[in-house]
């Protein structure tokens, strides 16, 4: 019962900041709440022995009845997934904490910069019980609950904390998006949430219907019926395209780049370290398992598009001079390989996605992190106004391309692991056929676009020589802290990768289409 103190463990960080300005609690505070979460989840790990061999399935909690008459419930499960997805949800919303540290020296008065360190911690908060809540959710009233509470802070950090950026705009739509003032905050803010509230919508629809229908909003009762009761079309289209949305799969991506951009340094860590991996998480707890053959008539449907964001963010990052811009369109790209992986039906596949879920989440939250530090240092982003930083930042130049090459998926890194156990996934569900040999080169043609970007990115910015010598400024203790505990546990997954594997166990057999 422990774990699910992850849950009430926030509201007391938000509580305190609200009630104390004291500059070492709005600093500190948040971070020892979420590594005290961090500790609970690893404590649940040992207890309930599941990287040895366990009998451990799944913990269910059924707290008291919202509305009996339509089965809805604040209701919890944990099981082998939900342990793994709680753990990279806890290291992002850390990492988060972190970047915010430095907000407090941006040229402003102390009072008024710890004010708005005091309210972004917050937000980051109440994020972090949403990501918590939807991921141990067993009902899909409190799934879409919890859900909103994650995705509605959204629009505040990126407008109250984010960036103003100067983008070239060109095209037959080149006066409309500059009307908009593409590029700027503003923009960023409202773009996001207007695409997210559109997807928000079709979920609610979507479950809706799905509980209405089968009588119940418990996801263990409805998963018991008669496949024909949910096999529907409509609501499927509903969950895909909302879903679809919240996971930036192509092409309701066009809102995740302009977030990230315009998003401050904790924003996009939250983005792309968890945030976006919330579609994917329907896809697992809902899509997969409740309307499996529907899913099934339509994977080819789902390979398709994730394909696409494969070889489409990886080339879109190829032509960008922002770094952030350039992480942006690689965590697109890398999305691809988890809708991709859990379409393989078979368990190399699934353990793969569920591989790159956790990988691409710390590899992400590196990235973003280094290149806010880099922005931090340098005041820019862009390649062409950054060069010979392995002189004048060394600790942060280290960070960034070990990121780099664990983004490529170089040996010994978790990457490595989970693009490893993918394309062997596909090779096995699609061996005999063409169509086999063409997924398998997407996946493979999307690492060579990875190497072509990330290296020159690390050539540019780290390792071209500058005119001048420039004055050593490096990262701070607490930066080297997160960054050296990000790289230990990508190192450390990459190495032992048997360990996630056998926390796993049999999940894959849920996620199975038949």
């Amino acid at each position: 019962m422990s774990v699910f103190f992850v849950l009430i463990l926030p509201l007391i960080s938000i509580i305190t900041l609200c009630l104390n300005n004291n500059r070492n609690v709005i600093r500190y505070l948040p971070i020892l709440i979420s590594t005290l979460s961090l500790g609970i989840i690893f404590q649940f790990v040992f207890k309930n022995q599941l990287i040895s061999e366990s009998t451990f399935d799944s913990l269910y909690v059924n707290f008291y009845s919202l509305l009996p008459i339509f089965d809805v419930n604040m209701s919890f499960k944990i099981d082998r997934i939900s342990v793994l997805l709680l753990f990279l949800s806890q290291i992002t919303i850390i990492t988060a904490f972190f970047s915010t540290l430095k907000i407090a020296s941006n040229g402003q008065s102390l009072d008024e910069s710890y004010t708005r360190l005091k309210q972004i911690n917050i937000w980051i908060s109440f994020i972090s019980i949403g990501i918590c809540g939807l991921i141990i959710s067993s009902n899909l009233f409190v799934f879409f609950l919890f859900y909103e509470v994650a995705a509605v802070p959204i629009f505040l950090m990126i407008s109250t904390w984010g960036y103003n950026l100067k983008r070239e705009v060109s095209g037959p739509f080149q006066k409309i998006l500059k009307h908009f003032n593409v590029g700027t905050r503003e923009y960023g803010s409202y773009k996001i949430t207007i695409y997210l509230f559109v997807a928000s919508i079709l979920i609610f629809f979507g479950l809706a219907i799905l509980g209405i229908s089968a009588g119940s909003f418990e996801i263990m009762n409805i998963s018991n019926l008669d496949s024909y009761k949910i096999n529907s079309n409509l609501v499927f289209w509903l969950l895909l395209i909302g879903f679809g949305t919240h996971s930036a799969l192509w092409p309701f991506h066009t809102w995740a780049p302009d977030g990230h951009g315009t998003a401050p340094t904790a924003g996009s860590i939250i983005f792309a370290g968890i945030l976006m991996k919330i579609g994917v998480i329907g896809f697992i707890k809902i899509l997969i398992p409740l309307m499996n053959e529907i899913t099934l008539d339509y994977s080819n449907l789902i390979i398709t598009l994730a394909s696409i964001n494969i070889v489409y963010g990886a080339f879109t990052a190829l032509r960008q001079d922002d770094l952030k811009y350039v992480a942006a369109y690689a965590s697109l790209s890398h999305i691809g390989y988890i809708f991709l992986a859990l379409m393989t039906n078979n368990k190399t596949g699934i353990d793969g996605a569920i591989f790159q879920i956790i990988s691409h989440g710390l590899i992400i939250c590196l990235l973003f992190f280094t290149v806010g530090v880099i922005y931090r240092i340098k005041g820019t982003r862009l390649i062409s106004e950054l060069n010979s930083m392995l002189d004048s930042s060394p600790i942060l130049s280290s960070f960034f391309i070990f990121s780099a090459f664990a983004s490529i998926g170089f040996p010994l890194t978790s990457g490595f692991v989970s693009e490893f156990m993918i394309i062997n996934g596909i090779y096995k569900s699609f061996e005999p056929t063409n169509l086999g040999i063409l997924l398998i080169c997407i996946p493979t043609l999307g690492i060579l676009l990875t190497t072509v970007y990330m290296f020159r990115a690390v050539k540019d910015c780290f390792i071209t020589l500058a005119n001048k010598i420039q004055q050593i400024i490096d990262m701070d203790k607490d930066e080297i802290i997160i960054c050296f505990v990000l790289c230990f546990f990508i190192l450390f997954i990459g190495l032992f990768p048997s360990i996630i594997q056998d926390i796993l166990n049999e999940s894959y057999k849920g996620l199975v289409m038949k």
